[in-house]
């Protein structure tokens, strides 16, 4: 009996979680064990905009999220080459999808965007219900 009730507790909590929460685990997961090359989607607030940066891989628009439900924040990088500038605001609400890296400010997450060359899953941005990729 006692079996049946883990198992039947377990299911409740698998299925209220959603993608994006097992997303930020997994950030959360390779951010502690100092893993990257990890297709992650994770959900989070912007907590700061950043100065695009330029370089030998194109100009990103750089932004920090605060994940969901936690306090670890993740820079992500967003290619302007290869995607669309998605016009968000300090406090916004986002989810994205990309390869996270690892580094000791939380990490960040990059390829957020579809990839011509397809070496990576396709990426993205999802804000206010428009899908950014």
């Amino acid at each position: 009996m006692i079996a049946v009730r883990a198992i039947l507790v377990a299911a409740v909590l698998a299925s209220s979680c959603g993608a994006a929460v097992g997303g930020n685990a997994a950030v959360e997961r390779a951010f502690a064990a100092h893993q990257s090359g990890i297709e992650v989607t994770a959900e989070g607030s912007v907590t700061r905009l950043l100065s695009d940066a330029t370089g030998p891989s194109g100009t990103h628009q750089r932004f920090v999220i605060r994940l969901t439900g936690g306090s670890q924040t993740v820079l992500v990088e967003n290619n302007l080459d290869i995607g669309k500038r998605v016009p968000l605001a300090t406090g916004d609400d986002v989810v994205v999808r990309g390869e996270y890296v690892w580094n000791a400010e939380g990490g960040l997450i990059h390829f957020t965007h579809h990839d011509p060359v397809h070496t990576h899953e396709d990426g993205w941005i999802e804000w206010k219900g428009a899908r950014y990729g």
